[in-house]
């Protein structure tokens, strides 16, 4: 673990002499996804200024699961996005046989290998956003609750991490599968806004147990602002409430992770390069 926080630490400083050299293009990307944000908060905000809620959420809880949404999105965007390059084009042209040749482990390498910086405009909005809708909602955290959020934002991490790892893995079957990552990924913007505005069963199985971005958004955010009763109705589980629910939630975190784990590895024992 040492080695690899050392290698990292390599990793990144390279990166950032990278940036220092280009700085107008690091300024450029950060300013036009920073834009994209706005424009998101700024449709949300006219949705409110001619209502005052949706369902049984407030505007400021509507911002406080936006902006967490928006910061679990940019944190994970910035350290685990290099996996999209596998599902991409890493198979087709064969660049992936480096991996293989180095004393360090291919997902390690993979992820060490380029950091978004871009991202950080994401994270940082989602951020503030975050902050503003927290103390708006008079949120009051003990010691205990900082553990819980800590637990749902690794748990959190965990899912991203998985669901890219495993949508990169079809690769290694078909090649190329950055179009299904891509929609896998677009899937979880529904978080953005509480599960239980969607009324399909379907689309709320689909983002609790299939695609379970539910846990990374909107679980944590519920948790804090609703009666344990009201999490449990909505997933439609009597017994997942309190200690149970955390439970529930790192139970399915670890259940993708060992599917999408499993799947890579089953992936690299059949992989050759294209010759290309």
């Amino acid at each position: 673990m040492i080695r690899f926080f050392r290698i990292y630490s390599a990793f990144f400083k390279q990166q950032v002499k990278s940036l220092i050299e280009y700085k107008l293009d690091f300024a450029a990307g950060m300013v036009a996804l920073g834009f994209q944000q706005v424009a998101s908060f700024l449709v949300l905000f006219a949705v409110f200024s001619q209502i005052q809620a949706i369902g049984s959420y407030s505007f400021d809880e509507m911002l406080l699961f936006f902006g967490w949404a928006q910061l679990m999105k940019g944190f994970d965007h910035v350290y685990n996005d290099n996996i999209w390059t596998v599902g991409w084009w890493r198979i087709r042209d064969g660049s992936f046989s480096q991996f293989l040749i180095r004393p360090l482990g291919i997902v390690s390498q993979i992820v060490m290998e380029r950091l978004q910086f871009d991202g950080l405009g994401e994270f940082l909005i989602g951020l503030l956003i975050f902050i503003y809708a927290f103390i708006r909602t008079g949120l009051r955290f003990s010691f205990g609750d900082w553990l819980v959020f800590g637990y749902f934002f690794l748990c959190g991490l965990v899912i991203y991490f998985a669901l890219k790892l495993l949508g990169a893995s079809v690769a290694f079957w078909t090649i190329s599968s950055g179009e299904l990552m891509t929609v896998t990924y677009e899937i979880g913007s529904f978080t953005r806004y509480p599960l239980d505005m969607y009324k399909s069963a379907i689309i709320r199985s689909l983002l609790i147990y299939v695609l379970p971005f539910a846990l990374v958004t909107w679980v944590p955010m519920v948790w804090f602002i609703r009666e344990p009763q009201f999490i449990a109705d909505i997933l439609g589980i009597p017994w997942a409430r309190g200690s149970a629910l955390l439970g529930f939630t790192g139970g399915l975190t670890l259940i993708l992770l060992g599917l999408s784990v499993g799947t890579w590895k089953a992936g690299l024992r059949r992989y050759n390069a294209t010759g290309t």
